[in-house]
């Protein structure tokens, strides 16, 4: 109803929002959000090509490691020079970490010292059969980075 006062009519201030669409694109948002979430925290690991352009060039004496997996509790280590295989480790254990360990001390202990002498690698590759899971993968590119190993590669295993 309008009421006459003075010279114009008052109208009523109750007015009806339907608060149900704004409601539901509130909700919506918010479980959009709350599944998104995840994915802002952002992992990296940093590593330089091992070969092509980006590769850096050495003038010096320089070897090569290849770390091929057998199985998720056996990988062999093979330390090259050009292209000739100058030592072979395997290294093996009962479970996927403490076999890390041991490559981490095997590379420490005898491969980065050669002859009595501190070496240099210039690249490394890691080969994974299917079977070693992604984690897996990490945990070894994390061997080499600990031991300043930062030209790396991975490579495809054939037939797995």
């Amino acid at each position: 109803m309008r009421k006459k006062i003075g010279l114009g009519t008052k109208k009523e201030l109750d007015a009806q929002l339907n608060l149900t669409p704004f409601i539901d694109l509130l909700s919506t948002m918010v479980c959009f959000l709350l599944i998104t979430a995840v994915w802002i925290e952002i992992g990296t690991v940093e590593v330089k090509q091992s070969h092509g352009s980006a590769a850096k060039t050495q003038k010096s004496e320089s070897f090569d490691l290849d770390i091929i997996f057998k199985n998720d509790k056996e990988v062999r280590v093979d330390l090259k020079k050009g292209s000739k295989r100058v030592r072979r480790l395997i290294v093996k254990d009962e479970n996927f970490e403490s076999m890390m360990v041991k490559l981490n001390t095997e590379i420490k202990n005898n491969i980065l010292v050669f002859k009595k002498k501190a070496i240099e690698i210039a690249t490394a590759t890691v080969t994974p059969k299917s079977t070693v899971d992604y984690g897996s993968l990490i945990m070894t590119l994390d061997v080499l980075r600990k031991n300043k190993i930062v030209n790396i590669g991975v490579l495809t295993a054939k037939g797995n």
